[in-house]
């Protein structure tokens, strides 16, 4: 007996492979055939025997074979082998001839066991005519078709509820100072470019580009139906939506330039819309598209016969009648434009010349509506730019901190109870600043480790929703962000790309708006914004002065990326500043790390000198506020100390003795005073207080004021400026204008003032926070400052006595 090892053409993995065994005796027919006898024609018959149920064919004649000789480390080759031609020139392949004896080829010669000894090569049916809409229409009805949407989005985040894109397809709808969709209707047979703006998705990866567009058809539905135009509400009950991708499943390649810009496109449209079968399964977008690949005229095939062919089908399973010419909406989203760019820029302009060219002139009782997404910004510009089409920019903002918390609520996760009892999760949350992939991996891993704290308790003799809710507050949220920073730093590559984000981060935290083509410049290479937001790892937002955007990063990204950077600038940042698990701190130390930090940035950034309201930036200004220059502290000197007396004493440092162990002068980044050898004020230190209720009025605001004036005025200082900082959010409770040298921080410009990475958490830290300390999940204690041993002896306490700690 004698194996064969064989692989179907198109196959690409030794994964596939079968063998066919031939015996000393085969069955041919019902002809016994001697091993010594058999024909290359008996062995086509054997290997169709063997795997008839899949090859699809009914006649074993009409398929070649090929003699090969492929070891398992030449595997890689079989990527590329799609054709004839390529088992020639790829794999060295000799075709066989039906009439020759097997046992000269296989059995006279020595095979390799393990190697691929035939490649078997089915036949192609009649090639269609690719221009023609009807012949290529009846060619793809041999696939079996599937009809249906696949979602582009498969990961964890599919089950997200959909919030915070009001303004991304009001956007697409009514347009910006460019025409959306609906003003673009009645204009859709006029080809004039300037009528047809080309909608855009960009922004980097994670930020929800494939979710829009999975959700699109539903969206547009919803303002179809809510439109003053009765012509336009009847239109969008008959809307098709094909999204297609050049990324996962379907990715672009060398196949794509050599079909051409829409063959390209085309073939896409009809994989995604048919989802084509063969006789043991899905045919995968790789197969399909070896298979067009192997006929010669392929590249004849247009977006517009694609489009033609859709509707046709799109007649018939709705079972309308062609004769009255209904109108069908056509929605193409096109995801992942910049891996095709990448692959080869020349076919991406051609593209998009392609695209206006149907959008100006679509086949006859179709209104095109395309929506490209990718990451690559400004070449996506630049060629839409180039086709003199306008571009129509869809923006994709961040989610808010109360979606965030929405999103988690509906896949039950949690409940409002867990929320207002678990301050520490309502930071974490924050901290997470709205990026869509980073609250992915954040909910993901949550869920993981809530069914494995359930599992736990699968023997207690507690009730189903008690098991719940324990499980839920043992959920360990430190643990979770640590996964989610180590994830952010991994998947975006921070570790490489750290050394561009110094001056970003710098600029994210002090709130200084940047333009997209802005550079900067490292080792005489330039990267420009523009660059780092189509890499994910800035998210860059529009102010309101024209071409300038503030650079909005998550706190835990910015922690990410300071423990990812061996930059000498971010050392002190590193160990002394952003420590994701540091404890919660009342608003004045908040206060005193964010001033130390906001000086550092300044120097980080080159400053040495400063004028007092850009120091101050986001603050609000007395009349006759002083704006001068003033000289920057020395590096060495910006250090953070506690005051020796605090007056008046607050009620929490009566009767609290305090008990120090392995004393450093150091302590959570502050010098303590009373550690140096001349202190001695031990009473006063590591006393914890809250921020004590109460509004804060004009009334307590010029009491300050005149207190500081007085104090400055007895020291002889003449040159000064008070900075108040508070969470009152009433503006026409306060007004500082008759108040000479005075700054403002109220509640309405915290962003401004702190920026978006420290915002959430100056909230915090201002916040009148209640802890339920007998209820509150054991964790957020962490945020008092209690150690594992402390809250490890709660945690104990409770289990033992309910109700007590």
């Amino acid at each position: 007996m004698v194996s064969i090892n064989c692989l179907c053409l198109g196959k690409t993995s030794f994964d596939d492979t079968f063998v066919v065994n031939i015996a000393n005796d085969s069955d041919i027919c019902g002809s016994l055939i001697n091993i010594n006898n058999l024909r290359i024609s008996d062995l086509k018959f054997l290997i169709w025997n063997k795997k008839k149920a899949t090859l699809g064919i009914n006649d074993s004649d009409i398929m070649d074979l090929w003699k090969v000789n492929i070891a398992y480390n030449d595997e890689n080759k079989l990527k590329h082998v799609t054709t004839e031609d390529d088992i020639k020139k790829e794999l060295g392949g000799k075709k066989l001839v039906p009439i020759l004896l097997v046992k000269k080829l296989f059995l006279e010669q020595s095979l390799v066991d393990e190697n691929i000894h035939v490649i078997v090569q089915l036949p192609t049916a009649a090639e269609p005519y690719w221009n023609d809409d009807s012949s290529v229409y009846e060619w793809i009805k041999q696939f079996k078709p599937n009809r249906g949407r696949n979602l582009l989005v498969k990961t964890y985040g599919k089950d997200f509820k959909f919030l915070q894109r009001d303004d991304t397809i009001k956007a697409l709808w009514k347009g910006t100072v460019i025409a959306g969709i609906e003003a673009r209707f009645k204009y859709r047979n006029v080809s004039d470019k300037g009528l047809h703006p080309i909608p855009i998705l960009v922004g980097g990866p994670g930020v929800g580009k494939s979710r829009f567009l999975d959700e699109v058809e539903r969206l547009l539905g919803q303002y179809a139906n809510e439109s003053d135009d009765e012509e336009i509400r009847k239109a969008f009950t008959n809307m098709t939506v094909i999204n297609t991708t050049y990324g996962n499943g379907s990715p672009a390649g060398t196949m794509d330039v050599n079909f051409g810009a829409e063959a390209s496109l085309a073939i896409r449209i009809l994989y995604e819309y048919f989802r084509p079968n063969h006789n043991y399964g899905s045919l995968e977008f790789s197969h399909f598209q070896s298979h067009c690949y192997n006929y010669s005229n392929i590249s004849s095939f247009t977006l517009s016969t694609a489009l033609r062919i859709i509707y046709a089908d799109v007649i018939i399973q709705k079972k309308q009648e062609i004769n009255s010419n209904p109108l069908l909406v056509l929605v193409l989203g096109i995801d992942e434009f910049n891996k095709l760019h990448d692959t080869e820029k020349g076919i991406c302009k051609e593209l998009i010349n392609a695209i206006g060219g149907v959008m100006c002139r679509p086949p006859p009782n179709i209104y095109f509506i395309p929506i490209l997404a990718g990451t690559i910004e400004e070449h996506l510009y630049d060629y839409i730019s180039g086709s003199m089409h306008e571009i129509l920019p869809l923006p994709l903002r961040l989610l808010n901190d109360d979606d965030a918390i929405r999103i988690g609520m509906k896949m039950n996760l949690f409940d409002d109870k867990y929320v207002r009892l678990h301050p520490y999760f309502r930071i974490s949350i924050c901290d997470i600043g709205g990026h869509v992939r980073t609250l992915e991996y954040y909910y993901e891993y949550f869920a993981q480790k809530f069914a494995a704290e359930h599992k736990k308790l699968k023997t207690e003799k507690m009730s189903k929703e008690e098991k719940i809710e324990t499980a839920v507050h043992n959920v360990n949220i430190k643990k979770i962000m640590e996964f989610v920073k180590q994830k952010i730093i991994d998947k975006y590559s921070l570790e490489l790309n750290s050394h561009w984000l110094t001056i970003p981060l710098a600029k994210a935290i002090l709130g200084f708006p940047v333009k997209k083509m802005d550079t900067i410049m490292l080792n005489k290479i330039s990267m420009s914004y523009q660059e780092l937001s189509s890499m994910g790892v800035v998210n860059l937002v529009p102010t309101e002065e024209r071409g300038e955007y503030l650079i909005r990063l998550p706190y835990v990204w910015v922690c990410a990326i300071v423990e990812s950077s061996d930059d000498h600038g971010m050392m002190y940042l590193k160990f002394m500043m952003l420590r994701y698990d540091e404890p919660w701190q009342n608003f004045e130390d908040f206060n005193a790390k964010f001033w130390a930090l906001r000086l550092r940035l300044f120097h980080l950034i080159g400053y040495k000198q400063i004028k007092l309201k850009t120091l101050f930036k986001g603050a609000d200004f007395s009349l006759s506020f002083p704006d001068v220059e003033v000289d920057l502290p020395k590096i060495i000197d910006i250090k953070l100390y506690r005051s020796l007396h605090r007056y008046p004493v607050t009620k929490t440092y009566k009767n609290n003795q305090v008990k120090y162990e392995n004393m450093t002068e150091v302590r959570n980044g502050y010098i303590d005073l009373d550690l140096l050898k001349e202190g001695n004020i031990k009473r006063y230190i590591g006393c914890l207080f809250f921020n004590a209720p109460g509004e804060v009025n004009q009334e307590l605001y010029d009491k300050t004021y005149e207190k500081v004036a007085e104090a400055m005025n007895k020291a002889e200082v003449k040159e000064w400026v008070l900075l108040f900082l508070t969470n009152a959010n009433k503006e026409n409770n306060l007004s500082i204008d008759n108040k000479p040298n005075s700054a403002l921080v109220s509640m309405k410009n915290f962003q401004k003032f702190y920026g978006y990475t420290y915002a959430s958490r100056a909230q915090f830290a201002s916040a009148n926070e209640k802890i339920y300390f007998n209820s509150a999940p054991v964790e957020s204690l962490t945020i008092l400052g209690f150690n594992e041993e402390e809250r490890n002896n709660i945690r104990l306490k409770r289990k033992g006595h309910p109700g007590k700690a």
